[in-house]
C-alpha cells in the first residue's frame, strides 16, 4: 500500500473509532519483536447488528456477557499479516482459565484480521493473552491485554 493511502487509512480507521462511544469499545496498539497489533473489544451484540456471529465464528457461547475481540496485524514496514495462527485466552479473577480459543480470519473490508467471541462472567478488567504464530518463526509472539468491557 503506498503511504498515502496508508495515511487515509489511518484516519479513516481514527475517525471511525472517535465515532463509535467509548462505552462501546476498548482499541489500543501493542508492539513486540517487529509485530504490531490492534485490537478492540466490541460487546457481541453490536457486532451481530450487522453481520452474522455463526457464520463468522460457528456456534455462539451462551450465558454471561458476550464480547467479540478483533485483532489486526502488521510487521514493522506497515504491511498487513494475514497468515499468522492467532489464539486468545481470556482471563478473569477468580475464575478458572479457559484454554486458548482460535482467532478466525476475517476480511474487513478487503483487509485481513482475527476475532473471536467470548463470554465474560464478570464486570470489570479482564486480561487476555494473544498468541500469535507467524511462519518465519518458532515461537508464538505473546501480547498482554488489559480491557474494561461495558
Amino acid at each position: 500500500m503506498r503511504p498515502k493511502t496508508w495515511r487515509y487509512l489511518e484516519c479513516l480507521i481514527m475517525a471511525v473509532l472517535f465515532a463509535i462511544p467509548s462505552h462501546l469499545l476498548a482499541q489500543s496498539r501493542l508492539e513486540r519483536d517487529g509485530v504490531v497489533l490492534y485490537w478492540g473489544l466490541v460487546p457481541a451484540a453490536i457486532v451481530a447488528q450487522r453481520h452474522s456471529l455463526e457464520e463468522m465464528h460457528g456456534s455462539v457461547p451462551s450465558g454471561g456477557r458476550l464480547q467479540h475481540l478483533v485483532v489486526a496485524l502488521f510487521r514493522a514496514d506497515g504491511s498487513r499479516i494475514d497468515d499468522a495462527i492467532v489464539r486468545a485466552q481470556l482471563s478473569e479473577t477468580g475464575i478458572v482459565d479457559p484454554a486458548p480459543k482460535y482467532l478466525t480470519p476475517m476480511t474487513i473490508n478487503g483487509e485481513a484480521s482475527y476475532g473471536q467471541i467470548f463470554t465474560t462472567v464478570l464486570s470489570g478488567t479482564i486480561h487476555f493473552r494473544i498468541y500469535v504464530k507467524l511462519s518465519r518463526r518458532d515461537s508464538d509472539i505473546e501480547f498482554d491485554i488489559l480491557a474494561s468491557p461495558q
